[in-house]
C-alpha cells in the first residue's frame, strides 16, 4: 500500500483491522506492505474493494496472491544449523491420532488468540463465557490433537539479525522451482513463496547489517542467474507480526 508522504506511525494503527496478518513499513516511509488471510472470498473482497479504498490516506493498492511456499517461517532453513539437542528442546510433541471437531463456542477463544496468542485464561474465560478449568481443558485437547500448535515469533534483531528485506523477483516459469528451492537452502531466507503480479517471486531475509545483506544479494543472489529483475525493499519498522500489535518505538 502506498500512503501520503507525510504518514505517521499513528497511520499504520488506523489501517483497518487486517483479518490475521501483519503490516510493517517496507522500503519508503509511505509505503506499507503487509499479509492477510481472510476465511471467506467475502471477507477478502471487504478488505480489498471497501475498507481500504475508505482510508483516507491510501493512496495505491498492490495486491498478490501467494501461489506456493517453499520456506516459511516454522520450517525454513535456520533452524538446520542447530544441534540435535537444540532442535529437540524447540520440537513440539507428536500430535494424539484423535479427531477433534471445532464447535461455534470455539470460535470466540481462536479470535482472541489470534491477536493475542499470550492471552491468560482468565481473558479467554472471559471471552468464552466457560469456567477457567473448561478452558484449560479445551486448550489441552486442542493441543494434544495438533488442531492449537505454538509458533514463537522472535524479532530477528533480538538474535542479532538487524537488517530485514523483502525481495521481489521476476523468474522464467521454466526456472521458478530451481531458484525458490536454491533460496529455500539460504539460512538468511525465512520465506519463499511464488506469487502473482509483475514479480512472480517473494523472498524475506534476515541479515546481521547492511553489508551482510549486500553480501547475500552479490554473492547468493547473483549466482542464481535465472532471477532476471529484483527489488529490494528493506523492512524499516515492524508494526504487527503474526499475533498482536507491537508497541511502536518512542
Amino acid at each position: 500500500m502506498l500512503l501520503k508522504p507525510y504518514v505517521e506511525d499513528r497511520d499504520s494503527q488506523c489501517l483497518p483491522q487486517l483479518p490475521k496478518g501483519g503490516h510493517g513499513s517496507g522500503g519508503h516511509t509511505s509505503e506499507i506492505s503487509c499479509s492477510v488471510q481472510t476465511s471467506t472470498a467475502d471477507e477478502s473482497e471487504a478488505l480489498l474493494l471497501r475498507k481500504l479504498p475508505r482510508t483516507s490516506r491510501v493512496t495505491a493498492v498492490s495486491a498478490h496472491l501467494l501461489l506456493g511456499n517453499y520456506a516459511l517461517p516454522d520450517n525454513c532453513a535456520g533452524p538446520a544449523r542447530l544441534s540435535p539437542d537444540q532442535a529437540a528442546l524447540l520440537t513440539p510433541p507428536p500430535a494424539e491420532a484423535s479427531v477433534v471437531s471445532l464447535e461455534p463456542a470455539d470460535h470466540p477463544l481462536f479470535d482472541l488468540l489470534s491477536r493475542d496468542g499470550r492471552a491468560s485464561h482468565t481473558e479467554l474465560a472471559a471471552a468464552t463465557g466457560w469456567s477457567e478449568s473448561t478452558v484449560r481443558r479445551r486448550l489441552a485437547v486442542l493441543r494434544q490433537s495438533g488442531v492449537r500448535t505454538l509458533l514463537v515469533d522472535i524479532p530477528p534483531a533480538a538474535l542479532g539479525f538487524r537488517t530485514e528485506a523483502r525481495l521481489w523477483m521476476a523468474v522464467p516459469p521454466s526456472r521458478l522451482t530451481v531458484v525458490a528451492s536454491a533460496m529455500d537452502d539460504h539460512p538468511e531466507v525465512s520465506l519463499v513463496a511464488q506469487t502473482t503480479g509483475p514479480t512472480n517471486l517473494l523472498a524475506a531475509v534476515n541479515c546481521r547489517n547492511s553489508l551482510d545483506l549486500a553480501r547475500y544479494l552479490t554473492e547468493w543472489i547473483a549466482s542464481l542467474d535465472a532471477i532476471h529483475t529484483i527489488e529490494t525493499a528493506p523492512v524499516i519498522r515492524t508494526v504487527q507480526r503474526a499475533g498482536a500489535l507491537l508497541p511502536l518505538e518512542r
